[in-house]
């Protein structure tokens, strides 16, 4: 194997590696703390709801929204 195959190769593996880690590494987030008993719903699909003020909507993906501001 030559040299400059190998460093192309190792390069292409950097670069794979970089941009997995980019777009899936772990994130630090401070999760905000919720009011008891406050329910969060999808603006798009009402019935998605969670207790959560961090979660998605598991059918598009949306943030979640108090329930307070859904029907507005």
């Amino acid at each position: 194997m030559d040299t400059s195959q190998i460093f192309v190769t190792l390069g292409g593996v950097a670069l794979i590696s970089f941009n997995l880690w980019f777009f899936f590494g772990k994130k630090a987030t401070i999760k905000p703390v919720a009011a008891k008993g406050a329910l969060y719903a999808c603006p798009m699909h009402p019935w998605i709801t969670s207790d959560d003020p961090t979660a998605d909507c598991s059918i598009c993906g949306m943030k979640l929204v108090s329930s307070d501001e859904v029907g507005k």
